[in-house]
């Protein structure tokens, strides 16, 4: 699919931009600006990566990142497509308050 601000992006793209409180808007993936946008986007991101890779990090973005970036080719979130903005994307948000906040609130169930 291709995305305005992250160019042609694989299914494995958008999952992680979920995760990390994205949702869609008019062929493009923005930071939500509501905090129960970003939980839900944070809830799909997570049941999608889930039904693609058969593992589980719950809302732990480094971890999912780490793991789908040593497993190479196999999900394709290094494809080289989109990988480097999105790749930039999820690291700016591991350093955003509100997406950690959030983060936190759905790894303790109060999301």
């Amino acid at each position: 699919m291709t995305l305005m601000s992250f160019g042609n992006a694989m299914p494995v793209h958008i999952d992680m931009l979920s995760l990390v409180g994205y949702e869609s808007a008019d062929r493009d993936m923005q930071p939500a600006t509501t905090l129960n946008a970003r939980k839900l986007a944070m809830q799909t991101g997570l049941h999608s990566l889930r039904q693609v890779t058969g593992t589980d990090f719950g809302y732990d973005p480094a971890m999912w990142r780490e793991y789908l970036i040593e497993a190479g080719d196999e999900h394709g979130y290094t494809h080289p497509w989109a990988f480097s903005d999105v790749d930039a994307a999820v690291l700016a948000a591991l350093d955003d308050p509100n997406v950690v906040a959030a983060l936190d609130l759905m790894s303790l169930g109060d999301g």
